[in-house]
């Protein structure tokens, strides 16, 4: 009995030590970063664009690290490396706006930079980012939602603390120079924070109104509301969320014909408004997504409407529980799906654009990373980045207005938006997410193991975990906290050691502690 005993303690150890050292491994190789020891440049053609040919990761990380040594905190500073760098071609300088989080060790930034992971333009004076998009008519200049939060007398006119204050602000990105184009102040911290806007015209911006519920215009001159939409005049409150985060609406678009593409997120829709006599509504027939079915989405970011002239209508959207990117294609029987993407490290995208040579540059939030998705759905270029929320690459449209949708690729340069050939269909096959077949084993059981755990849980358990906190890093440590449970249930059943046996071995220890002490 002895014997097999000392081999169960043997396994029990070995696992324990497996699993621990899993999780030691991840940290340890994760907090290298900071050394940006790993950063390598993108390979370039004689035009100066990035040629996707064999995966590259960038260590993006390390340079936030560097900018926050460099006393730059609450300020914001740029480089003229950004024009010079770029001079022959838009497409190589990215924008990321990071979410930063309160518990962990990542802070919120935005930041511009090159395909080799070259900062080029920071700035964390805000407490959030969210939201930014290029400036039409403009080469280097982007318009950003931020966040700060108060708990002051400032708190006063939206009935006290605490409080956030929303900006839409504009940068110039090679010279740093910024303005405030419009701010709000809102009551309370949580969900008060404007996830998106979009400009209307050059006076108007609409505004995804998550502390109401619902779509506003407003004059950014004067702050006259233009109009107004709620999500109460079309949903039940048997609907959605609980009280002070109903709808969670986290996107807003304005569509070439008028119309307007929200996102409630705790609906899991993606809804369509038209305005008809001067009202706006909801066009019942376009909606995609129905509340609870979470086989179509599932708490889903930053829906992109791709237009018909390139290939559409077709919505591109970060489905962000069911943690995968996919497109939908509209057709006279309803949406069909006809893109989906994932990878083993996904966890919780949150944004992903088409870009026009039909790539798609995907956020990855829990996965802590920018990266671009190429031929055959491989991932050719990524930077790691802390709690990423949203990102751009300047020069190829707002979000995915430059990008072809998924079965198509661009045919022709398209300097003419009435253009209707600009696309030509590809492969079927090309559209398609990687299959299983193609997949290793240890990918196939990773991504096995993540469609059996409830994703609510996972990402709430990576939410407040630190920022090398990986799925598998769960996994281990639920591994390791399992075998502990067992070794010392085996080993009380062993003993026949019960809870009453507890309190007699508790009481003896004391009391022949006292006696030596007397």
């Amino acid at each position: 009995m002895s014997r097999r005993r000392r081999v169960v303690r043997v396994l029990f150890v070995s696992v324990l030590l497996l699993a621990v050292s899993a999780v030691g491994y991840s940290y340890g190789t994760t907090e290298g970063l900071g050394a940006g020891s790993n950063a390598q440049a993108a390979p370039t053609g004689d035009d100066g664009t990035v040629r996707t040919t064999g995966r590259l990761n960038v260590d993006l990380e390390s340079r936030f690290d560097r900018a926050r040594d460099g006393g730059v905190r609450g300020t914001n500073w740029s480089t003229a490396r950004v024009s010079r760098a770029v001079a022959r071609t838009d497409r190589n300088l990215s924008v990321v706006a990071t979410q930063g989080f309160y518990v962990t060790d990542e802070r919120a930034e935005l930041a511009a930079f090159l395909p080799n992971g070259t900062l080029v333009y920071y700035d964390d004076s805000y407490r959030v980012y969210f939201d930014v998009d290029p400036v039409p008519g403009t080469r280097y200049t982007v318009e950003y939602v931020a966040a700060n939060h108060y708990g002051n007398e400032i708190c006063e006119p939206v009935g006290g603390e605490p409080c956030t204050r929303n900006v839409v602000n504009r940068v110039n990105l090679t010279t740093g120079a910024q303005e405030t184009v419009y701010s709000e102040l809102t009551p309370r911290l949580y969900s008060a924070r404007w996830h998106d806007v979009d400009r209307i015209n050059e006076t108007h911006i609409v505004i995804a109104d998550i502390v109401n519920d619902g779509v506003y215009a407003v004059d950014t001159r004067d702050g006259e509301v233009a109009w107004r939409w709620s999500a109460a005049d079309h949903y039940d409150r048997s609907a959605g969320g609980q009280a002070g985060d109903w709808t969670h609406i986290n996107d807003v678009e304005l569509l070439a014909d008028g119309r307007i593409m929200v996102s409630p997120r705790n609906m899991d829709e993606v809804i369509f408004l038209e305005r008809t006599g001067g009202e706006w509504a909801v066009d019942a027939d376009a909606t995609l997504g129905t509340d609870g079915d979470h086989s179509v989405l599932y708490e889903q970011h930053n829906p992109d409407y791709v237009p018909p002239r390139l290939g559409g209508p077709s919505v591109l959207v970060a489905d962000s529980e069911n943690g995968r990117i996919v497109e939908y294609h509209r057709t006279g029987q309803g949406w069909e799906r006809t893109w989906t993407w994932r990878d083993v490290r996904l966890q919780w995208p949150r944004d992903a654009d088409r870009l026009p040579d039909g790539n798609t540059f995907v956020v990855d939030s829990h996965g802590d990373r920018v990266a671009e998705i190429g031929p055959e759905n491989t991932v050719v270029w990524s930077a790691d980045v802390g709690m990423p929320y949203d990102v751009e690459r300047l020069g190829t449209g707002d979000e995915s207005a430059g990008g072809p949708a998924a079965p198509y690729r661009r045919a022709v340069s398209d300097s003419d938006e009435n253009a209707t050939t600009v696309v030509e269909r590809v492969d079927a096959g090309a559209a398609e997410s990687v299959s299983g077949a193609d997949r290793s084993v240890d990918e196939q059981f990773w991504l096995a193991l993540k469609g059996v755990v409830p994703p609510l849980v996972a990402n709430g358990l990576l939410y407040v975990a630190p920022s090398w906190v990986r799925f598998s890093d769960l996994a281990f440590a639920a591994v390791a906290v399992g075998t502990g449970l067992t070794w010392g249930s085996v080993e009380c059943y062993w003993s026949r050691f019960t809870l009453r046996g507890a309190g007699r071995w508790v009481r003896g220890v004391i009391e022949r502690a006292g006696g030596r002490l007397r």
